[in-house]
């Protein structure tokens, strides 16, 4: 394992530079713009948020911190057939 990776839990604060990071990301690869960083967004608010599986990681430069590079969120589902 790399010793320059650093994942923990995200933090309230990180929302608009996660939401920019997947905007970025996604921009004009399936279609003009895009919207995944507006549903990331919009699920924050939603019930089926699991705020305790909501991690970010970063790549540690130096001494501190480092440059976001993911953000990864869980929601809960329910699958019916």
């Amino acid at each position: 394992m790399k010793n320059n990776i650093v994942i923990r839990l995200e933090e309230k604060s990180e929302y608009r530079e996660v939401e920019n990071l997947v905007r970025d990301s996604f921009w004009n690869i399936y279609r003009s713009g895009c919207l995944e960083h507006y549903v990331i967004n919009q699920l924050r608010n939603d019930p089926a948020f699991v705020p305790e599986l909501d991690f970010v990681m970063y790549l540690k430069e130096s001494d501190e911190e480092g440059k976001l590079i993911r953000g990864m969120d869980d929601f809960r589902l329910h699958i019916t057939f």
